[in-house]
């Protein structure tokens, strides 16, 4: 238990704070953006729970306490240690007074152990090149006929190999990708929405808003008011 935990915890507070096994097995079955929804959300509950003790206090109990949850799940999972991983995540598990600030931190230690999985989870150079190019690319159309080309193998190989080695069949891998980046872009810019779904690949503000409340069940408005009291454009809702 930390030095510093509230004197008064009542078991929802401390449930919130130590029981990671969603995002753990969110983030080794279905990927960081699967991961990352989850977290949003205890974020927005973690919000709601501030009488349980100071806020600053709690996001850094609950960094810490995912990064280690995160590191001894995948040990006892894979028997694979990420321990330079830990160590390093303990930097961004700060006293943070900004919730903005706080899931970009959460997202990095997501993001971590989630490029770490991959290197232990061997891939075929292919799809290794087809996931940068994909990353590279991501306010670009995205078919998987240009990726395919782009790595010089046929749509029904590649489409195979995505669903075999990554887990997602590649339009969920993109959806998923431009998710990720649309949530930071959403947190650290003050980009209107529709600037935010160009950026992303959403060519339509309308349909980008369907895709991110299907995902995270908040419009991109509401998730930026939400998060961090940014006032956004009109945006159907």
């Amino acid at each position: 238990m930390d030095n510093n935990m509230p004197a008064c915890m009542n078991s929802r507070c401390l449930d919130l704070l130590y029981n990671h096994k969603a995002i753990c097995e969110a983030l080794v079955k279905s990927g960081e953006s699967a991961a990352s929804e989850i977290l949003y959300r205890r974020a927005s509950a973690l919000r709601q729970l501030s009488a349980c003790g100071n806020i600053c206090e709690l996001r850094c109990i609950f960094l810490n306490s995912l990064n280690r949850s995160l590191y001894n799940f995948i040990l006892f999972t894979w028997d694979i240690s990420l321990a330079q991983c830990c160590f390093e995540n303990k930097a961004v598990s700060h006293l943070f007074d900004d919730e903005p600030r706080f899931l970009l931190a959460g997202e990095k230690i997501l993001e971590s152990y989630a490029k770490l999985i991959c290197a232990n989870r061997p891939r075929s150079a292919h799809v290794e090149q087809a996931c940068r190019y994909i990353d590279a690319h991501l306010n670009e159309p995205l078919t998987l006929s240009a990726v395919s080309q782009s790595v010089y193998i046929s749509r029904a190989y590649l489409s195979q190999m995505f669903k075999e080695q990554v887990g997602l069949s590649f339009t969920e891998y993109v959806n998923a990708r431009r998710l990720v980046k649309a949530r930071r872009l959403l947190l650290t810019t003050d980009l209107k929405i529709d600037e935010i779904a160009e950026a992303c690949g959403f060519f339509s503000s309308t349909y980008f808003s369907t895709v991110f409340k299907k995902s995270t069940q908040l419009t991109p408005r509401t998730f930026r008011q939400r998060h961090c009291g940014v006032q956004t454009d009109t945006l159907p809702a």
